[in-house]
């Protein structure tokens, strides 16, 4: 397959403690006290928020971020959301309520557990007259999310946002793995489409340089999370600076972002 080039418009973050991207440039390396924080996710009616889950949430604000940085029409840009376990605590409530005799599934919870939750609410409450997709592909959702929206600019689909959320694993699934929940967004577009400033971006796959360390390791908190290589990402396209990040780490060859540069 030849290299599929882009353009990364605008940014968005969110993780306990860290509410945009300004937060998470600045940030300190220790753990937030207030684990328990969650994101305003103002893009959704309260209504429609207080039915959703930490990951819709995360979701959803991020999503409004990016969309607000790249000055993209949230009801015409393409939203592909990526997530390895997606609404895994909810499914796991239902599954719970299952083994309880005389206990009624709630329906709120039922519609919610779907892999595509997030990209639902945001749809509806935006408007949205584009497509979405959702997607999970393991430690490599991060390297498949940004292939299929590098894909869908190629092919003239217009402005693409890639959300990436997750959120802690719950037990007993987690066995004894921890990490903070976080969720990040980019903004794409096809080179020349815009008079913004711009990272011009080049999707490869080769050879990883596992002696390239990121040039800020993720915090302990979120190392271990299976998405963690979108925070490699953030901090290279927020630096601004030319350079390559191995979307699959994990992997000795994999996808590969160029930034910048020509790239």
């Amino acid at each position: 397959m030849s290299a599929l080039a882009f353009t990364v418009r605008g940014l968005g973050f969110w993780a306990p403690g860290y509410p945009d991207l300004a937060a998470w440039k600045a940030r300190l390396d220790a753990c937030p006290e207030d684990q328990s924080a969650t994101p305003k996710a103002e893009l959704l009616p309260p209504m429609m928020r207080r039915r959703t889950s930490l990951l819709t949430r995360m979701a959803a604000e991020v999503a409004a971020q990016a969309l607000r940085a790249g000055g993209l029409d949230a009801t015409g840009a393409t939203l592909v959301y990526g997530s390895v376990y997606g609404e895994i605590r909810t499914t796991l409530d239902l599954l719970a309520a299952l083994l309880v005799a005389g206990e009624p599934l709630s329906p709120t919870k039922f519609h919610n557990s779907v892999h595509n939750t997030a990209a639902g609410y945001v749809s509806i409450a935006t408007g949205s007259r584009a497509g979405n997709a959702a997607l999970s592909a393991g430690r490599s959702t991060l390297a498949m999310g940004l292939l299929e929206c590098a894909a869908l600019v190629a092919a003239g689909e217009g402005d693409v946002v890639l959300v990436l959320a997750e959120e802690p694993l719950p037990e007993p699934l987690a066995a004894g793995r921890r990490w903070g929940p976080f969720a990040a967004a980019f903004a794409l577009s096809a080179p020349g489409s815009s008079d913004m400033p711009v990272t011009t971006c080049r999707l490869e796959q080769g050879p990883n340089d596992m002696s390239l360390a990121p040039a800020r390791p993720a915090p302990a908190w979120l190392a271990d999370s299976p998405c963690a290589a979108a925070l490699a990402l953030v901090d290279a396209l927020a630096a601004g600076a030319p350079g390559r990040v191995a979307l699959e780490p994990h992997l000795a060859a994999g996808w590969q972002c160029a930034l910048g540069a020509g790239a």
